[in-house]
């Protein structure tokens, strides 16, 4: 997987030879991203170069061949992690930092707002979301019933499915040993998850 910087220098490099019909140098890629030095330059290269989607000849300054078309990517902002358990204290957050995703890997297309967060718990177990996944939530102003929400209870922010029965909704959990979750005054979905994400070590 590219990073967004590495990303960013692939598609330039793209552009470069679809528009000029050869690829840029290293000076023309070092102005474009007001990179400090060449040597920071031939750094990004030669991660991209080591990632397999481009080759590099040691003659010229021009020689970078087009490997393989890498994958689209988004960047989403990252919030932290989120309880699937019992529900804690939320605070509106700044992201963490922003993850670069394979757009084919997602399954969709992120629209705006989008955003991932680590679940920690295992509330949702039987549903397949285990504790350390990262889920991508999307915000919905309308969820349906059934589906798996990032939701704030009574100012407290939790992973659950989303439940309506006799005109009332509540959360539930994936797991036997966690009761259903009725809001005592409110209950505000922040969004739905549309992919989990899981990192085998």
């Amino acid at each position: 997987m590219l990073t967004e910087r590495q990303q960013a220098i692939y598609d330039f490099i793209v552009d470069f030879r679809r528009g000029a019909g050869c690829s840029p140098s290293i000076p023309e890629i070092q102005k474009h991203f007001k990179i400090a030095s060449p040597n920071g330059v031939a750094g990004h290269l030669l991660a991209l170069e080591n990632k397999g989607v481009i080759r590099r000849s040691r003659r010229g300054s021009r020689q970078i061949d087009l490997v393989a078309q890498a994958p689209p990517t988004v960047s989403l902002p990252y919030y932290g992690q989120i309880p699937a358990g019992q529900p804690e204290q939320f605070s509106a957050p700044r992201p963490e930092t922003w993850l670069s995703l394979d757009e084919h890997a997602l399954g969709f297309k992120p629209r705006d707002g989008c955003f991932a967060l680590t679940v920690r718990g295992d509330s949702m177990k039987d549903a397949g979301i285990l504790t350390g996944d990262t889920v991508v939530i999307e915000p919905k102003p309308s969820p349906n019933a059934g589906q798996i929400v990032a939701a704030l209870i009574d100012g407290e922010s939790t992973l659950k499915r989303l439940v309506h029965l006799k005109g009332r909704w509540f959360l539930k959990a994936e797991n036997p040993e966690f009761p259903e979750m009725i809001p005592r005054s409110e209950l505000v979905i922040q969004g739905v998850v549309r992919t989990v994400i899981r990192r085998l070590d």
